[in-house]
């Protein structure tokens, strides 16, 4: 029962995370290859929250779901971690687009500028 509650916490999170990344990099707004990295990164993250208990249990001999050793702690624990990295790596993605955007209008500034000077000579 306890690990159906950790998974139902965090899938929506991932889930969210892969969709946030899936929207950008339709929008051109991530590489290819930014967005290979971060579809690696939370599918990692999926896989790893889905199946590392039950391969624990199993190789310590109980059975796959059996989780009276997950505590309230460690579920919200785990849960605080995610959403973590999921907000972090929001930030990360937003300051990159913003200084991306800054280096376009630079750039145009530039080019305007250059003109202006061009023309009262």
């Amino acid at each position: 029962m306890r690990y159906l509650v950790l998974i139902l916490l965090n899938v929506p999170i991932i889930l969210l995370a892969l969709i946030n990344i899936i929207t950008q990099y339709k929008l051109k707004k991530v590489s290819a290859g930014r967005f290979r990295h971060q579809i690696i990164i939370w599918l990692s993250a999926l896989i790893i929250i889905v199946g590392s208990f039950p391969i624990y249990n199993i190789m310590n001999g109980r059975a796959p779901l059996d989780s009276h050793e997950l505590s309230l702690f460690d579920i919200v624990e785990i849960t605080a971690i995610i959403f973590l990295i999921y907000i972090v790596n929001n930030q990360r993605q937003r300051a990159d687009q913003t200084e991306k955007r800054l280096r376009d209008l630079h750039q145009e500034l530039s080019i305007r500028m250059s003109k202006d000077e061009t023309k009262k000579h």
